[in-house]
């Protein structure tokens, strides 16, 4: 009597929460999903436009476009982001490429989207988790940018020794 007291109670609030997990990873399903020409055409495109200087890195320029997130009209906003995150840098560098990407999204018409955005691309583009989107992906971890270049105030120092 009890159980089935309890589960009459706790139902209703099942619902929802099936409903948000299910709604949950069809996001995260739309946001990964293999879109692999589409992106690689606009990676071509975005790298031939923009001048990418003299030091390039070892590995050759990718992008995932907006990485777990649905692209939309922003996916240039993202693959113009992910080249300077391939090239890396200073911590001041990542941070202007990140708010790059905020205002590029903004411009779009998507302000709030953008923020969001920003928030993601600062915690989870930082040099030192291994991902294949962290900030100079396309050095070798746990560089992030071009040897001989200071990046986060004497970092390569501390790593090193």
């Amino acid at each position: 009597m009890i159980i089935t007291d309890l589960w009459i109670r706790v139902c209703p609030m099942s619902r929802y929460l099936i409903l948000f997990t299910f709604m949950f990873i069809n996001l995260l399903f739309a946001g990964c999903a293999d879109r692999t020409t589409k992106v690689n055409k606009m990676a071509e495109q975005v790298y031939n436009e923009n001048s990418v200087g003299d030091s390039l890195p070892p590995h050759a320029f990718k992008s995932d476009g907006c990485s777990c997130w649905p692209d939309g009209e922003w996916l240039k906003c993202c693959v113009k982001h992910d080249l300077l995150y391939w090239m890396g840098g200073t911590g001041e560098e990542r941070k202007n490429a990140d708010l790059e990407l905020r205002k590029c999204v903004t411009e779009k018409g998507h302000p709030i989207l953008g923020q969001v955005m920003l928030l993601g691309v600062r915690v989870g583009g930082v040099w030192w988790i291994p991902t294949p989107f962290r900030w100079g992906f396309g050095w070798n971890y746990p560089d992030s940018g071009p040897p001989g270049k200071e990046i986060f105030d004497g970092r390569r120092k501390w790593w090193r020794n």
